[in-house]
Formats: C-alpha cells, sequence, structure tokens
C-alpha cells in the first residue's frame, strides 16, 4: 500500500501537527507500508523504509543539516538538502505515483489540500487533526494490498548533463555516435537531449543507445524557442511549435506530461523571458538552470541561482554543449531517474557537478564543426 502523509507545518519545527504526521508515518513505515511525508510550509518529503530519516526541501540550498528535534522526537534530517519548488513537486510526485490513500493533518480545503484534490482527484482521502484515530485502520488496509517498489524508492546516484545538442539542431555538429562515446568515456549515465525545437535527435540518440546496449538513459527532450526566450521541456512525446507565448510553450509541455526545465534564464545576450513572468509561472516550473556551461558571463548563473533560491526553485545544470568537448561542462550528479516524477525526486537530492572550459575555445570548435557540419540520418 502507498499512503502519502500530508502536514502543514515545517517538519523540522516542532508543532502538534507535524508531531501526530511524524508519529504516524512511522508507525506506518515500521510496518512496512510505503509512505510519503510531505511538509508544506517550506515543503519536505523523503521515502520511508522501515526508519524515520526525514530529508527537508530547504529553500536555502544544498548544505547538510544536523539532527534536531521534532515535537517530542529526534529526527535525523539527511543531507544533501533537498530543494523543490513546493507546488510544482508535490503535483508531480503525487500525480504520479500511484498512492492509495492520502492523509491530511488539516482542512482539505487548505493550500496543500487544494494541491492534492487537483493531482489525484479520484485518490481516497482521509482528513485528521491528530493520528492516533487513523493509524489503526491504516494499517489494517496496509495488510490487506502490497506493492511492488514504486518510483519513490530512491536509486543508486549517476552523472547526468541536463542541456546538451546533436547535429538535429541547426546550430551544433556533434553526430549522435559521437556523443554516446565522449558520454561513455566521460561516465556520464544520464543524458537530456535538448535540441532546438525538435525532439528528433533525443529519440536518435536514444535509438543508437539502445541498439548498441550502451548503460545510458536518454530522456528525449527539446529546447524551444518561445517569443521571448527558451524553455526545455524533458520526456517530450512530439515537436511543440516554436514561436509561441512563454506560458502557452510551458501549458504544452505540460500536456504532454513533460518536466520544465528553463535554461540560461538572466543570459542577456539571447532573448530571454521577463522575470516577472517566470515568477508567476515558478509553481509549473520543475527545475531552473543556475549554472550553464556555456554562459560568456558567470553573473548571469548566479543570478539564476539567487532567483531560484528566492522562489525555491530546484536547481538544474547543464553544460549547453554544440560540440563534444563541451559535453558535461555543467551538470548534476543525482539519483537515477527514468521519467518526470522520479526526476523531480531526483532533482531534489542532486548536487551541481563543473568541469569549466573556455568559452571561446567551445565558440571556436563550434564555428568549426557548423561549417562542416556532417549529413545525419534522417
Amino acid at each position: 500500500m502507498r499512503i502519502a502523509v500530508f502536514t502543514p507545518r515545517p517538519i523540522d519545527r516542532p508543532s502538534p501537527e507535524t508531531d501526530a504526521a511524524i508519529s504516524l508515518a512511522d508507525r506506518l513505515a515500521d510496518r512496512g507500508v510505503e509512505t510519503l511525508l510531505v511538509g508544506t510550509a517550506r515543503g519536505a518529503a523523503q521515502q520511508l523504509a522501515g526508519r524515520l530519516t526525514l530529508r527537508a526541501l530547504e529553500r536555502s540550498g544544498n548544505a547538510a543539516l544536523a539532527p534536531t528535534t521534532v515535537g517530542r522526537r529526534d529526527v535525523t534530517i539527511g543531507g544533501p538538502v533537498m530543494t523543490w519548488s513546493t507546488t510544482a513537486a508535490v503535483r508531480r510526485v503525487i500525480g504520479s505515483s500511484e498512492l492509495d490513500l492520502v492523509v491530511l493533518i488539516e482542512d482539505d480545503d487548505s493550500a496543500i489540500g487544494r494541491i492534492v484534490t487537483e493531482a489525484a482527484p479520484t485518490t481516497q482521502r482521509v482528513t485528521l487533526k491528530g493520528a492516533k484515530r487513523a493509524a489503526k485502520l491504516l494499517i489494517e488496509l496496509a495488510r490487506e494490498r502490497v506493492h511492488a517498489p514504486s518510483q519513490l524508492v530512491p536509486r543508486d546516484p549517476i552523472l547526468g548533463d541536463f542541456h546538451l545538442h546533436t547535429n538535429y539542431s541547426p546550430d551544433c555538429g556533434t553526430t549522435v555516435e559521437e556523443l554516446v562515446d565522449r558520454a561513455i568515456e566521460l561516465g556520464l549515465g544520464s543524458l537530456c537531449v535538448t535540441d532546438h525545437d525538435t525532439v528528433l535527435g533525443g529519440y536518435a540518440v536514444r535509438a543508437y543507445v539502445e541498439a548498441h546496449g550502451y548503460p545510458l538513459q536518454i530522456a528525449v527532450a527539446s529546447e524551444v524557442k518561445t517569443r521571448t526566450g527558451e524553455v526545455i521541456g524533458i520526456y517530450l512525446k512530439e515537436d511543440i511549435p516554436p514561436g509561441l507565448p512563454f506560458a502557452d510553450t510551458v501549458e504544452a509541455m505540460h500536456e504532454q506530461g513533460a518536466f520544465v526545465y528553463v535554461p540560461h534564464p538572466f543570459d542577456r545576450l539571447h532573448a530571454i523571458p521577463p522575470a516577472p513572468l517566470l515568477e508567476r509561472l515558478a509553481p509549473l516550473i520543475d527545475a531552473f538552470e543556475v549554472v550553464n556551461g556555456r554562459l560568456a558571463r558567470e553573473h548571469y548563473n548566479e543570478e539564476a541561482r539567487v532567483f531560484a533560491t528566492r522562489l525555491g526553485l530546484p536547481a538544474g545544470a547543464g553544460s549547453d554543449a554544440h560540440v563534444v568537448d563541451g559535453l558535461f561542462t555543467a551538470g548534476l550528479a543525482l539519483p537515477g531517474f527514468d521519467d518526470p516524477a522520479s526526476l523531480a525526486l531526483s532533482f531534489g537530492d542532486a548536487e551541481i557537478i563543473r568541469h569549466p572550459r573556455s568559452i571561446l575555445a567551445l565558440q571556436a570548435r563550434k564555428w568549426f564543426r557548423t561549417r562542416r557540419k556532417p549529413a545525419r540520418a534522417e
């Protein structure tokens, strides 16, 4: 049985609500119930597996926290601290986790209650002011239904590059074979292939990897040009036409169930969406690129980091490689993933990795390769 327990308070602050939620989640986990505990004021969630170990979803960064007291209990909050947009992450995870029951330690019309209603409208729920009277019922239900492990179970860490191009982009000459060979040489476990305005490159790379049995996860994606800047959809099924308003493009990505990733949001050498628009759309954004490995000015990355931290958006990183030498100049170390929901969870545990290269050298190689761009298979 899979159960989500929601508390309206931060998990690392004492309150009757958090104490009740943790007590219930602890009792359920001890009995083998797959339990997701979510604290909503600053956001917190972690798969519980037989013991109470929580990871807080802090907005302040990736520093690990020491053990702290929650209510009348000691709880170890392990690091690195996860950074999520509460609304986007809860909607993504709850809507994709095949939950049997949602337990709200609060009212249905609260903010988190409304999110749960939208994300999982058909899921059975119980609303409580405390947890004791529900524990017996939930434990009995848990004995009746047992599931195989779900996407909520943490996986082994991998290295991933979340922004890169192939010769399916007009300004890139990197072939599928060159890209995959370089990724394996670097020890990468995942590539998000984000060609400009097309998913064909991602499908081509995935087909090549599968045909050769390489240990590399490929997320089909696209960097779509909007009227004001670009936005990446990860796990897109088909192309989204360029030239739409930014908000309409984000909506189209959500309609495909894609993970919405905003690249180089403050790089003023390119067209970018206005900051007020990004702030308004923050609940619909799954991740915000705070390190782009190909920016001419580092302070653009720093602006993105400050903006993402203020809004509680998960931090992304990618090389934006247009030549094979630029691959993984920036990326993430994070738990493995294979769909938007598991990716949302993995971003909470992500660590930014950087291997800087000269932007002038990369641009020169890009210019040279693009002029001698090899033909690609259609």
